[in-house]
């Protein structure tokens, strides 16, 4: 290759580098104005003078339906919202507070990077949103997200760890006769997580059953059919339920720990400074 095509490819190479320094100060001029004009409004929660971080929505048990990207986060009594970064600063996803189903950290604090985890309930389908953001934007992201929540959703936020994600796995609903032998209806999809069982059919939610509604549960081999998948049982709702599954015996033992995680009491943490108001959401 000639010193002329070379000279011309790394032309093209730092004029590239330059127009994509501009486009990024362009980017980020669009989300910080637009950042300011969400401070301003009279319901915003999030203390937060720029608040970018890097979101991603999937549906549990399906490709992400948006890849991670930078956002700016919106936190009032009546929206839960992450608009996309763009010039335009007009994509956005948008929950009500009372869509909301749980929130946490998978993870204790750090000094860098932490993420958190929405559970939103939208309709007929299940959204998970994960968040990264510095330490001290996360602190205010979720003091954010406890004013706007129940104290229902408070209370699990503090309850201790592990948070427990499991799944979506096939099952199949299974129901007794009198004889004793069990009969199998069409597949569903389990999903657990810290609050709830949510019982999916294809992509979209068919029941919610609240882990803290459950007594009876239990791990079962079938006498009728000794080499077929066992079941996992309980009760809840004043209903019996039993699904079939591969992993029964793992399956049933995570729901019985999840059930049990939310009739404990949650952790009091000490405060660390006196004059620290929020100290409580640090872990120790």
């Amino acid at each position: 290759m000639s010193p002329e095509i070379i000279f011309a490819f790394l032309v093209l190479f730092i004029v590239y580098l330059v127009l994509q320094a501009r486009h990024e100060m362009r980017l980020d001029k669009a989300a910080r104005t637009f950042s300011e004009q969400l401070q301003a409004a009279a319901d915003n929660l999030l203390e937060l003078k720029y608040p970018l971080g890097r979101a991603q929505l999937e549906q549990p048990g399906y490709p992400p339906a948006q890849r991670r990207r930078q956002a700016v986060l919106e936190v009032t009594t009546r929206t839960v919202a992450v608009h996309w970064r763009s010039l335009e600063m007009n994509e956005a996803i948008t929950f009500l507070p009372d869509d909301l189903r749980w929130f946490g950290r998978p993870h204790k604090y750090t000094s860098g990077d932490n993420e958190i985890w929405l559970h939103f309930e939208h309709g007929e389908t299940w959204w998970l949103l994960k968040i990264r953001l510095g330490r001290e934007a996360m602190r205010l992201f979720v003091r954010a997200l406890k004013a706007a929540s129940s104290p229902e959703l408070v209370t699990a936020y503090r309850r201790r760890r592990p948070y427990v994600h499991l799944g979506p796995l096939v099952a199949l609903p299974a129901t007794q006769d009198l004889q004793g032998a069990w009969h199998l209806e069409d597949a569903v999809a389990l999903y657990l997580m810290p609050r709830y069982l949510v019982i999916m059919r294809g992509m979209k939610v068919a029941r919610v059953i609240a882990l803290e509604a459950m007594s009876e549960i239990g791990a079962l081999r079938r006498l009728d059919a000794p080499g077929a998948d066992g079941l996992v049982r309980f009760r809840a709702e004043q209903e019996p339920f039993a699904f079939a599954l591969k992993r029964y015996e793992p399956f049933a033992d995570s729901l019985a720990q999840s059930a049990r995680l939310t009739l404990e009491d949650p952790v009091e943490r000490k405060r660390k400074k006196q004059d620290d108001d929020d100290a409580y959401e640090w872990d120790e």
